[in-house]
């Protein structure tokens, strides 16, 4: 640590005064020194140098880090140390000694570096390993239609966040492992800088190319870190009442901050569904009931409330399916949409149903299986329907 530059007015008894602006000329103990010529001394040089231990500033003529023939001393006041200011003057010899700034300025420089170093957390991604046991990939339906009903089209997103600018990320289609014509678009979310999403219109791909087994990749290079992985597989069909049947959906849109992406899904409204073989419905209005019994021991009725729920029910199914349910499309929610596309249903009136989740998911097991089901239990969105006296 030192002052970048002195200037220094010095004038020796029977000398004229000379004004020398000094730079450093090497370290000693971490602080820069300065040397002038001193004539007196037959040609030789004075030497100012920091001596930290008592916090002064020495002028010597024996050289640096001697405190023999001191001619001046300053008591340093300044943090970090810099030779400006009242020198005390300790030899007969010298007549005048002034050190002042230089014209730019004093310049207190450090040894120390400042760099920042941001942080980045890569995408989380899981391959399987194949520990023997003989099961296909796990592969999510899809329909498509061009009708404006929703519940007859299904799409699906994915997302990634970045570190800065310089990252790169595309999402890209493969059917039967050749890139297809249709190519997602990505979308910056409105409050996370450096991240993105793409939502897949099936349909879209329908009409581009057509009904069949899809692959959607996504490909980043982060800080430099560059890697591929599947996002997931997909079997597409047009939406027909056969090829829906045995089937169900769940559609959601989500709109808060997702902790675990540690992403801020707020009013970018991302939209994502899961197509499953399953069952929605059994529906229950859990009737809420307030009666009063007057005088006469008459009751009479003063609110009546269906408050419905409905059962989300898989039928045994892989890995992939149950975590998008549960960790994606129920944990996520802020607008959820309930299809039964079963012939068997006792109601054909779950097309895109307004609900809530209103308990966990359950989840079950079978012994001697990867596969498991789920139960979750939904309540409708808006409560109500209810009669009651105004």
């Amino acid at each position: 640590m030192a002052c970048d530059c002195l200037k220094l007015t010095f004038r020796e008894q029977g000398q004229s005064t000379e004004v020398y602006e000094l730079n450093p000329v090497g370290q000693y103990l971490g602080f820069d020194y300065f040397e002038f010529p001193f004539f007196s001394g037959g040609g030789g040089l004075l030497t100012i140098w920091y001596n930290e231990p008592t916090n002064q500033w020495i002028m010597t003529n024996a050289g640096v880090g001697s405190l023999s023939g001191v001619v001046a001393f300053l008591d340093n006041e300044e943090e970090p140390p810099c030779a400006i200011g009242k020198w005390s003057i300790a030899s007969p010899k010298i007549e005048e000694l002034l050190v002042e700034e230089c014209e730019q300025g004093c310049i207190k420089v450090e040894d120390r570096i400042f760099r920042k170093y941001d942080s980045i957390r890569l995408p989380r991604v899981f391959e399987e390993e194949d520990r023997g046991f003989a099961r296909c990939c796990c592969v999510v339906p899809v329909l498509a239609s061009s009708s404006s009903d929703t519940w007859k089209n299904d799409k699906t997103s994915a997302w990634i966040k970045l570190s800065s600018l310089t990252d790169i990320a595309e999402a890209k289609l493969y059917k039967d492992g050749i890139e297809t014509a249709y190519s997602p678009t990505a979308v910056s979310f409105v409050n996370e800088p450096f991240a993105f999403y793409w939502t897949i219109n099936w349909n879209d791909v329908l009409n581009s190319d057509g009904a069949g087994c899809y692959t959607l990749k996504i490909s980043y290079d982060i800080s430099g870190v560059e890697l591929t992985f599947t996002w997931g597989i997909y079997d597409l069909k047009p939406f027909t009442t056969e090829t829906a049947n045995f089937t169900a959906r769940v559609r959601a849109i989500y709109n808060d901050y997702n902790e675990v992406e540690q992403i801020d899904f707020t009013n970018s409204m991302v939209e994502d569904s899961c197509r499953f073989n399953g069952f929605i419905g059994n529906r229950q209005p859990n009737m809420s009931t307030d009666n009063l019994i007057y005088q006469n021991r008459e009751m009479k009725k003063v609110i009546r409330e269906n408050l419905n729920t409905y059962e989300i029910i898989t039928d045994p199914t892989c890995e992939g399916i149950i975590r998008k349910l549960t960790d994606n499309l129920l944990l996520s929610e802020n607008d959820l949409f309930l299809s039964d596309y079963n012939a068997h249903n006792h109601s054909y009136r779950f097309n895109d149903l307004p609900a809530i989740v209103e308990s966990s998911p359950e989840i079950t097991y079978y012994e001697g299986s990867r596969e498991a089901s789920l139960k979750c239990v939904a309540g409708d969105k808006f409560k109500d329907q209810r009669t009651y006296y105004k």
